[in-house]
């Protein structure tokens, strides 16, 4: 731990804050998790043991024949039994062999009641289940997913997506987290399939044209980890430790799993470290479905991915193989977060996430540091930022009432990114070695079974010797974030006091309530401290802080979730020395002066004068973030007198670093300073700069004739700078590229840069492509992103093709579509169409209960829109001033 500016340790800190508790009071702590205190809507008096669980899908039909056994224990003398199922047809119930009196389906609640002939003893039954149900054509239950093989034909394989609640839509169960019981899974296929599930294959026979798989049975766990694969695929592993190792994919496509198995092996080995606490499977598998669903899901021992974020082949880019690289990591974080321990409830389901995703970039940066993935991180905290600023943002930990509900929790940048930096915030404050042996005694202690935010803030106050669920409370249980602000005061010698105060931080509105939150700062005094760490308890709290001479920090490394305002005279320092700060300070610093000029308590120009004095920088995410700015303003005055001579001034901020880094890649680059040059050249081309363009349309002509000139890496960036120019000759050569990709990799990025031409006759033919039968089976989810994508280049085409073709969008994914509605609609077409227009058809197109979050995203809508005109009145004053 380093000490911070008053000298004092960090038990001293934590004395002040147990002083202080009272007043960071936004809801009552939890307790331990308890089985029978656990939220839930089933009863808690029949418990699951065991299950037998034995499928017969028929793909073909889109349905599955069940028998199952289930061992249950009574806690007490009952007459009726309740579990969930939905979409099921029972042929033939029994409890011990005997036959019950009846069983009743509620549909709504998805809950079964089977009353018995007369009431069982406490003790052990044994309920056995014939029953018939669906395969779903989306990701929900157990579905069918068509592709296309690698030779051209079609095929389809079947998989699973059960969390949070589709468990129960493959068998019956009792599917909430804290039914924990083990699970033997058998099922019969098409002999040429292979069968994946948690667990290894015990025996496998074959009978004619079909095969009978059994699998080990697994330790305890939910029913919504459980997992089931099969189809035409094949595989390639290795072993790390005692574990078996496999990626699998479609029969063909497994050499592109090396990149990744690669790196679980890796990753095994060091979890296996961090936790102190083997994998405790005796294999681990990594499924690559083609199509179907976005990301990966964490089933314990079999983890699926979309093959997309799997497998890595030559046309894959160094973007692509971070993403891989990231994603494993998260879901191989999980098998501890998640799966070994488990939330008691969904309202603590960022005890898996935000933990999966914290531990996921300590990962990827300890094998990558080139990727500079802590810098890339901070944009992820950005993000949820974002959303944390409105009024209407809800805590990390949120009370889940009804998980049926579409909107029944918080945003996932909340639950994952808030949760995260919050983590990386008080890490940093214990120190990592501290907060190790917290998250060791926490796995020991809750191992095979659920938890609650309290058992992990009890065993981190072990580890340090101080209350941490004290310190994280304002953190996870009420929403929102404080911006401090600081005023210094000079002596005469120019020794500096700082005084500091905080408040909720807000886009617009204000808060009642008046929030106060306990802040771990990290205090940075000179270009070259050393970070300190200071509790900030209350408002007033003043500190000795150098010289007034000397650049400040108040969020060193940019470690902590809030803002920070610096009076004038300490602003105008650290703008002087922006330069020789390290890369996060410049990061936080430039966060917070932009978000402060995006509610109107900041002038831009005072953005601007930071965004000015970077110097020779090359850092990707300090430049990143200038870019954004930078963009967001240009999309603004799109259409307007001023847009021509705002494009002149911000190109000529990028023009430097562009002329810096050239259009060749050094031999020793990192990646990060690529990713920059991509990015640079990319926003010049699209402002029209025609040098830019001009080198762009000569590197694509010798692509056209050779796809091997330009490297994977550059192909979008190009590319896209080619589309956004394109006449009709230029598209249909673009178009032909696409028809001709040589794999999915290929497909996916060709497909995506054709919405980006700008010209509307060519723009329409690139919204009928996005909905043709061009686009395979297995890409089928990439539909509704290609048609948000017309909207950078035709915003009116882009509503009008969403609008017309909801349905057949939504199709893949049809339990996302709440929220492509509720949500991303508005935060992609705010500046599109009129607001009234857009709230009138998404309220037609959605069910009542998300209502009130589309009310909430409306608003945000309206703010962007005042935004914009603050934000248009500025930028033509300060670019017209430039151009003086």
């Amino acid at each position: 731990m380093q000490p911070n500016l008053l000298s004092r340790t960090l038990a001293a800190s934590a004395a002040a804050l147990l002083c202080h508790a009272a007043a960071a009071a936004p809801a009552p702590q939890q307790l331990p998790f308890s089985f029978d205190a656990a939220p839930g809507h089933l009863p808690k008096n029949v418990v699951p043991i065991d299950y037998t669980v034995a499928i017969v899908p028929d793909a073909s039909k889109r349905s599955l024949r069940g028998k199952e056994s289930v061992k249950l224990l009574f806690r007490e003398a009952t007459a009726s039994i309740e579990f969930n199922a939905i979409g099921m047809q029972f042929q033939q119930v029994r409890l011990d062999g005997k036959p019950v009196k009846s069983t009743v389906i509620d549909p709504k609640r998805q809950i079964v009641t089977v009353t018995l002939v007369k009431p069982a003893a406490a003790g052990e039954h044994t309920l056995t289940l014939d029953y018939t149900a669906k395969i779903d054509t989306g990701p929900r239950g157990l579905f069918a997913q068509p592709f296309k093989k690698p030779d051209g034909s079609q095929d389809l394989l079947l998989s699973t997506q059960f969390e949070a609640t589709d468990a129960r839509r493959m068998f019956p169960c009792w599917d909430e987290p804290a039914f924990r019981s083990t699970f033997q899974l058998s099922t019969t296929t098409p002999a040429k399939w292979v069968s994946i599930s948690n667990m290894p294959v015990a025996q496998r026979t074959v009978h004619g044209g079909s095969a009978t798989t059994t699998f080990q049975r697994s330790p305890k766990m939910p029913s919504y980890l459980v997992e089931l694969t099969s189809g035409d695929m094949a595989s390639i592993g290795t072993k790390a430790g005692a574990t078996d190792i496999n990626v699998w994919a479609v029969r063909g496509q497994q050499q592109y799993g090396a990149t990744a198995l690669n790196n679980a092996r890796q990753i095994l080995l060091d979890y296996n470290d961090y936790f102190d606490h083997a994998f405790p499977l005796p294999k681990l598998d990594l499924i690559a479905v083609p199509g179907g669903f976005q990301g990966a899901m964490e089933n314990w021992g079999a983890i699926t991915y979309n093959d997309q974020t799997l497998l890595v082949t030559p046309s894959s880019t160094i973007d692509n193989r971070q993403t891989v690289f990231s994603i494993e990591a998260h879901e191989m974080a999980h098998q501890w977060f998640g799966d070994l321990v488990t939330m008691g409830w969904w309202d603590d389901i960022w005890l898996n996430e935000s933990f999966a995703s914290w531990f996921a970039a300590k990962e990827t940066d300890l094998r990558n540091p080139d990727w500079h993935v802590r810098e890339q991180e901070d944009a992820g905290k950005e993000a949820a930022m974002g959303v944390d600023a409105r009024v209407d943002s809800k805590a990390v930990h949120n009370p889940v009432i009804d998980e049926l509900a579409p909107e029944n929790g918080a945003d996932n940048l909340i639950i994952y990114n808030k949760g995260q930096a919050v983590l990386r915030m008080l890490e940093a404050y214990i120190g990592p070695d501290t907060f190790r042996s917290g998250i060791r005694a926490y796995m020991k202690d809750r191992a095979y079974s659920n938890a609650t935010s309290a058992d992990l803030w009890n065993a981190l106050g072990k580890a340090s010797g101080s209350d941490i669920g004290a310190l994280a409370h304002s953190w996870i249980n009420q929403p929102g974030f404080p911006i401090v602000s600081l005023n210094a005061s000079c002596d005469a010698a120019g020794a500096r006091t700082i005084k500091l105060s905080q408040q909720r931080f807000l886009m617009q509105g204000s808060d009642p309530a008046q929030p106060h939150w306990n802040i771990p700062l990290r205090l940075r005094i000179g270009a070259n401290g050393q970070p300190q760490s200071l509790l900030l308890t209350e408002d007033g709290q003043t500190v000795a802080a150098g010289r007034c001479d000397e650049a400040l920090s108040l969020n060193a490394g940019a470690d902590g979730f809030y803002r920070t305002a610096y009076d004038a005279a300490t602003l105008a320092t650290n703008t002087q020395q922006f330069h020789s700060l390290p890369a996060g300070d410049r990061i936080a610093l430039l966060d917070d002066q932009w978000a402060q000029v995006e509610n109107g308590t900041q002038p831009l120009a005072s953005y601007l004068a930071l965004a000015g004095a970077m110097g020779d920088e090359l850092n990707e995410r300090v430049w990143n973030q200038v870019i954004d700015v930078l963009s967001t303003i240009e999309r603004i005055e799109r259409n307007t007198p001023g847009h021509a001579t705002f494009v002149a001034y911000a190109s000529g901020l990028l023009k430097p670093a562009a002329t810096r880094l050239g259009w060749q890649a050094a031999s020793d680059e990192t990646a990060g300073v690529q990713r920059l040059r991509r990015t640079v050249l990319s926003r010049l081309g699209a402002w029209g700069d025609q040098d830019v363009v001009a080198e762009a349309r000569q590197r694509f002509a010798t692509f056209v004739a050779d796809r091997k000139s330009i490297a994977p890496d550059d192909q979008a960036m190009i590319l896209t700078i080619v589309a956004q120019n394109a006449d009709a000759a230029t598209f249909e050569q673009l178009h032909a590229i696409a028809r001709a990709a040589a794999n999915e990799t290929e497909m996916r990025r060709y497909y995506a840069l054709l919405m980006r031409v700008r010209d509307p006759q060519l723009a329409a033919r690139a919204a009928a492509i996005a909905l043709s039968p061009e686009i395979p089976p297995q890409a089928n989810v990439l539909r509704l992103g290609m048609v948000f994508g017309l909207n950078e280049e035709n915003p009116q085409l882009s509503w009008k093709t969403f609008t017309e073709n909801i349905e057949a969008l939504t199709a893949p994914n049809p339990g996302n579509r709440p929220n492509v509605l509720a949500k991303n609609a508005p935060a992609i077409y705010w500046n599109s169409v009129p607001l009234e227009q857009m709230s009138g058809w998404l309220k037609a197109h959605l069910d009542e209960g998300m209502t009130q979050r589309l009310a909430d995203n409306m608003q945000h809508a309206h703010f962007k829109l005042d935004e914009k005109n603050r934000l248009l009145q500025a930028a033509n004053s300060i670019a017209g001033a430039s151009k003086q």
